[in-house]
């Protein structure tokens, strides 16, 4: 909890309103006023979507699943890592459920391994006690009773995507499978595959919810948006992921 408290305050959308806050603060000096300027424009043109959907662009440098892909690749697994748990949810009352990121993933998952004819594994540890469920256990859950579709391995320990990395290959070793099909979210898939990859899997990339959108720009996407800058920080997050995985791993 400490390391995502400090994460919210030195990422932005809220770095930019500390930033400025300093500068208004020390407005009697030329750096303050700059300071805050600086950052009360570039907050101001970061809570557009439609620098955001540029920004997203760039990095979901991972392109959808091609149609054909599977049948050249010839995976032996999908394997969908988590995307978080939900624990504000008053409409399951004594109950913990998926955040709704996670939610995107299950979806397209079971919609490949129909497709493809493939097993799936889910990967996710995340609980708080021994006693808590783990997030692969409501996956599994959720992917068995609303989307119809069995899961034929559960990684239940992992707790970043290092170790879904690394407890999915030790599991699927077993069963002599490198080649996977890996579901995530298009702006998490860079690190995703370069942790999986790393471990040891051949992978073909099946990218999902795209924050960058192709096409011709709308009226709204020029109008500052809360949902702009909560995109802005998951690419400030996984930008600074990369380079820690890189220096880490």
């Amino acid at each position: 909890m400490l390391v995502y408290a400090l994460q919210s305050l030195l990422l932005p959308p809220v770095l930019l309103l500390v930033l400025a806050l300093v500068g208004v603060l020390a407005g009697k000096r030329k750096w303050g006023r700059s300071m805050a300027l600086t950052s009360l424009v570039l907050l101001w043109l970061l809570s557009l979507p439609i620098v955001v959907n540029r920004l997203a662009q760039w990095w979901e440098r991972v392109p959808p699943l091609p149609a054909a892909a599977a049948a050249t690749f010839k995976p032996g697994a999908l394997v969908v890592i988590g995307g978080g748990l939900q624990f504000d949810t008053p409409e399951y009352p004594g109950q913990i459920t998926l955040h709704p990121r996670n939610l995107l993933r299950l979806r397209y998952a079971a919609k490949l391994a129909w497709e493809l004819g493939l097993p799936v594994l889910v990967s996710g540890g995340g609980a708080l006690a021994a006693d808590d469920v783990a997030e692969a256990d409501l996956m599994a859950a959720i992917l068995d009773q609303e989307f119809k579709t069995p899961v034929a391995w559960q990684e239940r320990d992992s707790r970043n995507t290092a170790e879904n990395a690394r407890f999915s290959r030790d599991l699927l070793s077993q069963y002599g499978i490198n080649d996977i099909v890996l579901v995530t979210q298009a702006y998490h898939m860079p690190r995703a595959l370069m942790a999986f990859r790393q471990a040891g899997f051949n992978v073909l990339p099946a990218p999902t919810a795209f924050i960058g959108r192709n096409g011709d720009p709308r009226f709204a996407d020029w109008l500052p948006s809360p949902s702009a800058w909560a995109n802005l920080f998951l690419l400030a997050h996984e930008a600074v992921g990369m380079v820690w995985y890189r220096i880490r791993y």
